[in-house]
Parts: C-alpha cells; sequence; structure tokens
C-alpha cells in the first residue's frame, strides 16, 4: 500500500479506523451476545460454534451489503448535486458566482476580498465547481470507490471481530470456552478503545472501559435470555 503524500490522504487514513473499529466492535459484540445467548439454552459447543460461524458469515455479508449500498447512495446522491450545479454554472454563471460570494462573505471575508476571488477563479471551470461545491454545497471531493472499500473494510474487521469469541470453542469444553470467549472478547475491545483513544488523543482507560462495558452488557443479555429459552 502506497504512503499518503498529502494531509488530507493521511487524514482520509486515519478517518478509515472509524470503518474498521465499527466492523470490528459490531463482530465482537453481536457475536458474544449470541454466543452467550446460545451457550445458555445448549452447553452443545458443536451446535454453538456452528451456529456462530453462520451468524458471523451472514452478519459479515449483511454487513458489506449495508456499507457499500449505503455509501454508493450517498455518492450518487453527491454526483447529482454536483452535476446539478455545473449544468446551472453552464447556463447561469453569475447566479453561481453570486452564490460563491454569498458563501465567502458569510465565512468572513470582506465582499471585496471575495469578489477578488470569485472573479480570479471564475473562468477557471474545474476550480469553479469545486470550490463552489466546498463552500456553497458544503461537499468535498466524492470517491465513487468509496463504497466498495468501506463495506470490504467493515465486512472483514466485521469477520474477524466475529471469529475472536468463537475460536476458544475449537480448543475447550462446555462452560471453560464461554468464559475464555467472554475474556478474548473483552480484552480485544478493551484494546479498540485503546487504539481509537490513542488516535483521537483522548483518556485510553475511558475509552477502553466504555467498549468493555458495552461488551459485557451484551454478552449479559445475551445469556440472560437464552436462559429463557428451551434447553431442548
Amino acid at each position: 500500500m502506497a504512503e499518503p503524500t498529502t494531509k488530507k490522504e493521511v487524514i482520509e487514513r486515519k478517518g478509515r479506523i472509524r470503518e474498521v473499529v465499527f466492523g470490528l466492535q459490531d463482530g465482537l459484540i453481536s457475536t458474544v451476545g449470541f454466543v452467550a445467548g446460545l451457550h445458555s439454552a445448549t452447553a452443545d459447543n458443536r451446535l454453538v460454534l456452528l451456529a456462530g460461524l453462520v451468524e458471523m458469515f451472514a452478519g459479515a455479508m449483511s454487513m458489506a451489503a449495508g456499507a457499500y449500498l449505503s455509501g454508493k447512495a450517498e455518492v450518487e446522491v453527491y454526483q447529482r448535486e454536483i452535476e446539478e450545479e455545473r449544468r446551472q454554472f453552464a447556463r447561469e454563471p453569475y447566479l453561481a458566482s453570486e452564490e460563491l460570494l454569498h458563501a465567502m462573505t458569510d465565512e468572513g471575508l470582506s465582499r471585496e476580498k471575495a469578489y477578488r476571488i470569485v472573479h480570479l477563479i471564475r473562468d477557471e471551470e474545474n476550480t469553479f465547481l469545486k470550490t463552489f461545491q466546498e463552500k456553497v454545497l458544503g461537499l468535498g471531493s466524492v470517491d465513487p470507490h468509496t463504497p466498495i472499500a468501506s463495506a470490504l473494510v467493515i465486512g472483514i474487521w466485521f469477520a474477524l471481530g466475529a471469529a475472536i469469541p468463537l475460536l476458544p470453542y475449537l480448543v475447550f469444553a462446555e462452560y471453560t470456552s464461554l468464559w475464555v470467549a467472554f475474556i478474548l472478547s473483552g480484552a480485544a475491545l478493551f484494546g479498540i478503545g485503546v487504539a481509537k483513544a490513542v488516535l483521537a488523543q483522548k483518556s485510553w482507560w475511558r475509552s477502553g472501559l466504555e467498549f468493555l462495558i458495552v461488551a459485557t452488557g451484551a454478552a449479559g443479555i445475551g445469556y440472560l435470555f437464552g436462559l429463557l429459552l428451551p434447553s431442548h
């Protein structure tokens, strides 16, 4: 993977941590809750493992599909808005210039300075439209490949997260596997919280504890729900 060369690319790469955290934590929390609930209803490790694998695969596919479809819809809406503004600029360039002028003065520029800037870039259509979409529409640059990348990242990290509470069922027996799954999941989620805090320069222990509490709550609710289910 090529190293980012601009500050924008660096920020975009760091922003990808949101999708990693989202996929990983969702895979962990949903699967540990599912495993806890199923294990409290039946102590059959083989059944828990098989059902967990199905849940992992289905969840990863669902998360990836949801990320792709929502991302694709967002890109299409953005592109439609940008294309509409491009047509408007071709029809009424002075109206678009006036809108950009107002946007710049709203940000604190004097009308005289804003006018000079707009007049300077008005003849450069691509530069004008890019500035217009950022200042007037509030839209950044749109990457049509983003939905695919987001879907892959979220789907893969969901599966990796879901695999953590399932691993003990390959090694341990009965309730030992459940407790090991709890411990591994809790440690992993605490680590995710710490990593997120380091990138955001927040309190690492508070962030880690937050993730751990959420996971514990999900596992506890899943386990209690499983107790209500018939054991056969």
